[in-house]
């Protein structure tokens, strides 16, 4: 007797995915229609701000935190996500603090600029602007 050779599959016919197939098809068909329904949504409203986004990051994170009670396995997802929360709470950060490094500057910039020259009273562009609408006006 010969041993029964495997049939190849025809190459016309459809091939019939898998049920684990079928169901991530059906996951990306999804996917991709939440997509288009969020483009046409941003093409009648702006986009929100990176804040609101990282605002709406947050309260999906603190959810998976509740629901991880009862399904431990999504501890690590709520560690995973937590991890740019916590870089765009540092760049707020960074950037008060060079706003303020910045503001120091100039308030050192202004007073070094009336020390050096004391007798130098100087008017302000807006009260200089004032006095010649006034003179206009004359």
């Amino acid at each position: 007797m010969t041993p029964e050779l495997p049939l190849a599959p025809c190459p016309t016919a459809p091939a019939r995915p898998a049920p684990a197939s079928e169901h991530l098809l059906a996951q990306l068909a999804e996917a991709a229609r939440q997509c288009q329904e969020l483009e046409a949504q941003f093409g009648r409203h702006p986009a929100p701000e990176l804040e609101t986004i990282i605002k709406l990051h947050r309260v999906l994170v603190l959810n998976l935190s509740l629901e991880a009670e009862q399904a431990p396995e999504l501890l690590k997802l709520v560690k995973d996500l937590m991890k740019p929360i916590m870089d765009w709470a540092q760049l707020q950060e960074k950037s008060r603090q060079r706003e303020l490094a910045e503001k120091k500057l100039e308030a050192q910039n202004a007073l070094r600029a009336r020390q050096a020259n004391p007798g130098d009273a100087a008017l302000s562009p807006e009260t200089l602007e004032k006095i010649e609408q006034e003179l206009n006006l004359l």
